[in-house]
């Protein structure tokens, strides 16, 4: 019934899916460096104290450990996706479709972690997209925005509504639902706490959370825009290879693009804090590195991604 062909690829596959079990395991459990909360600090114009650093930490760690199992099994899953074709390929797009599938889960569950000090009933902050991103980042966003709606009308009219036009159009659709509610679920989360610490550590968090989220956005984007670019290049299905130049350039800026924004970008909270308030001025970390737990979140433990 099964030829010793197909009994050596199920095993192949077996194989990849235990490998990336274990890996995504061992990433999942692995510990938050210190230099990650320097980072994080210094870039959020930050100062660690007792108060906060539990709550950094945590969220933190969340995003440490999903992001990066994400990344094992979307690169797993590329792996196995190429076996169709009787090729083993390690595939850019599915370990940034994993990368960027962690990094909503992980946002989504630092609303669900506990969370130090008491809160008041309300608050008058107004949570604004303005007040979490700076202008360069909604400017890339509005950019990319703009190129996907401009190419998928280009494209519907050179093919029509054919299933690979149909078929981006779900991708970039559910790009844009995922992190609209994801974006949404960030600036909702319950704040208000009484400690001033804590209250500057969950601002900076969102900001982090929504500058990490636009950037990866942008990023996972790219396929769409060469998508729709080659269906409107090639209204007649001609070999995709002819625009590898091209294609390679629209890659390279929506990755170089979305990395930028998620990680090298100003911060909005530093541009607010830059007017010359007292917090600005003070040192970033107020407590040491040694004297908080790097590997377990507060409240229930984190389960590695299953």
């Amino acid at each position: 019934m099964f030829g010793p062909g197909a009994l050596v690829l199920a095993a192949f596959v077996v194989l990849v899916g235990v490998v990336a079990v274990v890996v995504a395991t061992h990433v999942s459990r692995s510990p938050l460096k210190p230099g990650t909360v320097d980072r994080f600090a210094r870039r959020q114009r930050l100062t660690i104290t007792d108060a906060n650093a539990t709550h950094v930490v945590a969220a933190l760690l969340v995003t440490h450990r999903w992001r990066r199992a994400g990344l094992v099994w979307g690169l797993a899953m590329g792996v196995l996706w190429s076996l169709r074709s009787s090729a083993l390929t390690l595939h850019l797009i599915a370990g940034l479709l994993g990368w960027f599938a962690g990094a909503v889960i992980a946002e989504w569950r630092i609303g669900r972690l506990d969370t130090p000090g008491a809160r008041r009933a309300a608050t008058l902050e107004r949570r604004t997209v303005t007040r979490y991103l700076t202008v360069e980042a909604l400017a890339l966003a509005g950019i990319t925005t703009a190129a996907l709606v401009a190419l998928l009308l280009a494209s519907g009219a050179r093919t029509g509504t054919s299933g690979t036009w149909w078929g981006w159009v779900a991708y970039t659709g559910a790009l844009v639902v995922i992190c609209a509610l994801t974006a949404g679920a960030v600036m909702r989360r319950p704040s208000g706490f009484v400690d001033a610490d804590v209250r500057d550590a969950d601002d900076a968090l969102r900001t982090h959370a929504l500058g990490v989220l636009v950037g990866s956005a942008i990023a996972a984007s790219y396929p769409a825009l060469t998508g729709f670019a080659l269906l409107a290049a090639h209204p007649d299905g001609a070999p995709p290879s002819t625009t590898a130049p091209w294609t390679l350039l629209i890659m390279v800026a929506a990755l170089l693009s979305g990395a930028w924004v998620a990680v090298w970008a100003p911060s909005a909270r530093g541009r607010r804090l830059s007017t010359g308030t007292v917090e600005a001025t003070q040192p970033v970390h107020a407590v040491p590195a040694a004297h908080f737990d790097h590997s377990a979140p507060s409240g229930p433990s984190e389960p590695p991604p299953s």
